[in-house]
């Protein structure tokens, strides 16, 4: 059984040095040079293996950009991006909005672990879901974005945590049919050959 590995950042967590270091200089973004800006910026961080070498670290979701309004209404989005405590590991742009993280441990028996991000919309109650993991120094899909309906209801960490997994050696997903009630229907990863 996977261990559930998804932390939320509720209340005051200390972090690493490496996301303090990061400063961006454009219009819009967000100065990180100081803890308490990070603190405020950090939205969520998991620990993983997310290389294979045997070495724990951080992945966490950031807010690189704040922006005003709703995109549908004339309003720019926030932005935000993975970031990792290993500085070989490639961070992951993943736009608007805000994100939460799931380790999904090993699905592509790579000695590494993969992540899901689970994504807001820019507008509404249909959420996206995308699982990654890192190979010959990339971020490549494992499983391709699916939409997850929430019917604008918080779901369970737990909930989100099976919603990807490795059954028999191979990847599934479970989708939710419109058609009925939102029944969830296993679905097969097609994985593309790096």
């Amino acid at each position: 059984m996977k261990q559930l590995l998804i932390l939320l950042s509720w209340g005051v967590i200390s972090f690493p040095q490496w996301l303090q270091s990061e400063k961006h200089n454009t219009s819009g973004q967000i100065k990180t040079s100081n803890e308490s800006a990070v603190l405020h910026k950090m939205e969520e961080r998991i620990q993983g293996d997310f290389i294979g070498n045997g070495r724990r670290g951080y992945a966490a979701a950031v807010k690189i950009a704040e922006r005003q309004g709703n995109p549908v209404e004339g309003g720019t989005a926030d932005q935000y991006e993975i970031r990792f405590s290993d500085s070989r590991i490639k961070s992951i742009m993943v736009g608007c909005c805000k994100v939460r993280l799931i380790n999904e441990g090993d699905l592509n028996h790579d000695k590494a672990d993969e992540i899901s991000v689970f994504q807001a919309p820019m507008n509404g109650c249909t959420y996206s879901m995308t699982t990654y993991s890192y190979k010959n120094g990339s971020w490549n899909k494992v499983v391709a974005t699916f939409l997850i309906p929430t019917g604008c209801e918080m779901i369970r960490d737990q909930d989100l945590q099976q919603r990807v997994f490795l059954e028999k050696g191979t990847i599934y997903y479970y989708v939710s049919d419109p058609n009925r009630s939102g029944k969830l229907i296993k679905k097969k990863a097609m994985i593309r050959k790096t």
